[in-house]
């Protein structure tokens, strides 16, 4: 099922898989007590709104880090659980200065073609999201961009959402997700686990295609290392992995795959290949179906 930027579909008993128009993963998990959003993609209209339909429960944010195209849809919620170290990197992801220009470039690389209204409500860095029906969120991005020029300044929000430090675990009622740390993509990044389900929710510490090292708030692959050696440990061999990104689902053998991915960056810097995105200059070495990416 889709509208214009979402698309979802049920992945297990109590669990959504959302995606919006730039490939970002969001996980809607439901408890008998409250559900949890793990993470709310780049912020396109419309997100509230789905989630409604799909629980009636009360829903809380749960961000695996705190990159822009992990926070877009936050303030459309009123509680953001994001790990401390992350604060930071969630400020400066926020800012609509940051945001454009980054934006821009992904359209750019991603041959979306959108329009200069999207552009402007996806870079404003509290926008106040609209809880629209499928037919109208065009015409309601319309009306926010007019607001926006008419008043001069950045879209108001009704309320901000209220960001809070990460526990070790989230009770959803009968539904318990562990907060496992792991320090890589960047220093605050976390996974959630679903013991009981085994189900891992790996944001971008481990994805297909590859995991980016290279950004300043990211740590060295030696650190990265550790982190998908302590998730070996903590989850051994889940059922499912639900990532940030790319394919969907994975399973455990790709711990191992970034582990012996780490190795030869470490061994062997000198056969990654150098890139440039809007994410910046850095190398990148291939392993099987995953990368790393870092600077030298």
């Amino acid at each position: 099922m889709e509208t214009e930027f979402y698309k979802w579909e049920p992945l297990a008993d109590g669990v959504f898989h959302i995606q919006d128009l730039f490939g970002d993963y969001m996980y809607l998990v439901e408890g008998t007590q409250k559900a949890a959003l793990i993470d709310t993609g780049m912020g396109f209209p419309g997100l509230r709104k789905l989630v409604e339909k799909l629980t009636d429960k009360p829903v809380i944010v749960l961000n695996t880090h705190g990159h822009l195209d992990h926070i877009g849809g936050n303030d459309e919620f009123d509680t953001v659980y994001l790990y401390q170290d992350d604060f930071s990197v969630y400020e400066k992801h926020r800012q609509a200065s940051y945001r454009a220009g980054v934006i821009a470039g992904m359209n750019r690389e991603l041959n979306l073609n959108l329009t200069d209204e999207v552009l402007q409500v996806l870079s404003c860095d509290r926008v106040e999201r609209a809880f629209v029906s499928e037919s109208s969120e065009e015409e309601e991005i319309q009306r926010l961009v007019a607001e926006k020029l008419e008043r001069g300044s950045a879209i108001a929000v009704q309320g901000k959402a209220e960001l809070r430090n990460m526990p070790l675990q989230i009770d959803l009622g009968g539904r318990v997700l562990e907060v496992l740390h792991t320090p890589g993509h960047t220093k605050g990044s976390v996974c959630f686990y679903d013991r009981e389900n085994e189900i891992l929710f790996s944001g971008d510490t481990v994805c297909s295609m590859g995991v980016m090292l290279n950004f300043t708030e990211s740590v060295p692959v030696e650190e990265f290392m550790k982190s998908i050696c302590f998730l070996k440990e903590q989850v051994g061999k889940c059922k499912v992995i639900c990532p940030g990104h790319h394919k969907i689902p994975l399973d455990f053998s790709y711990f191992q795959k970034y582990l012996d991915c780490g190795q030869l960056v470490l061994a062997h810097p000198e056969m990654g290949v150098a890139e440039e995105s809007a994410c910046g200059r850095f190398f990148r070495l291939h392993y099987e179906d995953v990368s790393l990416t870092y600077v030298k």
